[in-house]
């Protein structure tokens, strides 16, 4: 194919240019449209690109940015190719150009199936990553007049909605479920737009917010299956946190009528309330993220929904209304989900302090009892030290006066008129009061050293 446009980066993009980055196509009224998105994991985009670039060139494709960009559109004679890398998905779409034929004056031929033989399935089959959505969108202008039972026709069954978009610019109906076809083993989401008087602009905005609506629709769901999964495991944790409770309520009532508390006797709760902390925590690592995303798609699906300024048409609900009574309840589950886990660690936090109060109380209990029974012995040290030090005052008195006796065997007590057994008994007081005044003083100092 031969003039076409390359509308890349090849070098990464300032904070600056990013604003600018993913610019709308200018498009005309009839327009064929299927739109794809695949989850992507770790170097996934970079295999999308290679597995993208190896595909154009196969169908003459030209002048292919040399290295993997996150966005990228080419334009060739009757087809454009719009490739989006973003962080967990990649959307890839191919708009045909003047590609419906008109089976008659008043209604086209839409929706042909005939036409899904010319699109390149084992490409789409084997993009890299998982395919989560496919749309079929078809695009005519104003001048084909379409009553309701005609549209009902193009979906097959009544799960679709409508509405007048863009100031009365255009009608745009979504069927927001798979048809018949079976493509890509999970048929197609229809879409048709019936364009009045949308310029080439503002019809290329209009096609990129309804794509990103059908993409981010999908995307909000993904968390569902795994909320259902991980609900089961929280009402088995709620009960296992009942069950803890009273456990821990029933133990503390009975050792408060005993007016003890001991920790063999929360061994078991606190073992139980730690896995249930563990299990917690693992629930919530598991599907924080996946809840986040999930409100953060829902917030743009609304977004895409105010952006179209949606009037009622009449004998159809609007794209807003089908979507608040479908999609809401779904989002709302995972909100309630992740209210629930994180009242559930409340809970767990509150059981856990409890159970380790208890403990705390009871090792402090032991550790009164301890300090109580190390006083009782300190004071028995204590009596035993004083008497101890007591019969030291009589031995050291005792050695005293037979030293003083010795000291004076060679003094004549005959001159005196005292002998020397009555000088030693009067000296036996006087030493032990000296003695005892000696030890008091030393027993002072001791102390203020303490």
């Amino acid at each position: 194919m031969t003039n076409m446009e390359n509308q890349t980066q090849n070098s990464p993009l300032s904070f600056k240019d990013e604003l600018h980055a993913r610019p709308y196509i200018k498009l005309s009224n009839n327009l064929r449209v299927f739109h794809f998105a695949y989850l992507i994991k770790e170097n996934d985009d970079k295999k999308s690109w290679a597995y993208l670039d190896k595909f154009l060139s196969k169908i003459n494709f030209q002048n292919l940015p040399k290295e993997a960009s996150k966005y990228w559109v080419a334009e060739g004679k009757d087809l454009i190719i719009r490739y989006e890398c973003h962080t967990e998905f990649i959307s890839l779409t191919l708009i045909y150009l003047n590609k419906i034929e008109n089976k008659n004056k008043n209604k086209p031929k839409l929706f042909d199936e005939n036409f899904l033989r010319l699109l390149p399935t084992d490409f789409l089959n084997n993009f890299p990553g998982e395919h989560i959505l496919s749309s079929w969108i078809e695009m005519v202008p104003s001048k084909y007049i379409f009553k309701p039972i005609d549209i009902e026709e193009y979906f097959y069954h009544d799960n679709f909605a409508g509405s007048n978009v863009a100031e009365d610019g255009a009608n745009v109906f979504m069927s927001f479920k798979s048809d018949r076809t079976n493509f890509l083993g999970s048929g197609l989401r229809r879409v048709f737009i019936q364009n009045k008087n949308l310029r080439t602009r503002r019809t290329g905005r209009l096609l990129q917010r309804i794509v990103e609506l059908e993409t981010y629709q999908v995307l909000s769901l993904l968390g569902l299956p795994q909320v259902r999964q991980e609900s089961l495991n929280l009402s088995n944790l709620v009960k296992q946190i009942t069950k803890i409770t009273k456990s821990v309520s029933r133990t503390a009532k009975k050792n408060l009528d005993k007016k003890s508390i001991r920790y063999p006797d929360y061994q078991q709760d606190l073992n139980e309330l730690s896995y249930v902390v563990a299990k917690i925590e693992e629930i919530d690592s598991s599907t924080n993220y996946r809840l986040s995303a999930t409100a953060a798609y829902y917030k743009l699906v609304e977004q895409r929904i105010t952006d179209l300024r949606e009037d009622r048409l009449e004998s159809f609900q609007t794209n807003n209304e089908f979507l608040s009574r479908r999609l809401q309840p779904a989002v709302r589950t995972s909100e309630a989900f992740s209210r629930r886990l994180e009242s559930l660690a409340t809970r767990a936090q509150r059981a856990d302090n409890l159970v380790r109060t208890q403990i705390e109380m009871g090792v402090q209990i032991q550790n009164k009892d301890l300090l109580e029974s190390m006083e009782l012995r300190a004071r028995a040290q204590l009596r035993l030290q004083e008497t101890v030090e007591s019969l030291s005052i009589v031995a050291i008195t005792y050695y005293i006066v037979g030293l003083l006796s010795t000291l004076v065997d060679p003094i004549n007590f005959d001159k005196f008129s005292i002998s020397k057994a009555v000088f030693l008994a009067l000296c036996v007081p006087i030493i032990l009061v000296l003695i005892w005044f000696i030890a008091k003083m030393v027993r002072k100092k001791i102390n203020k050293i303490k």
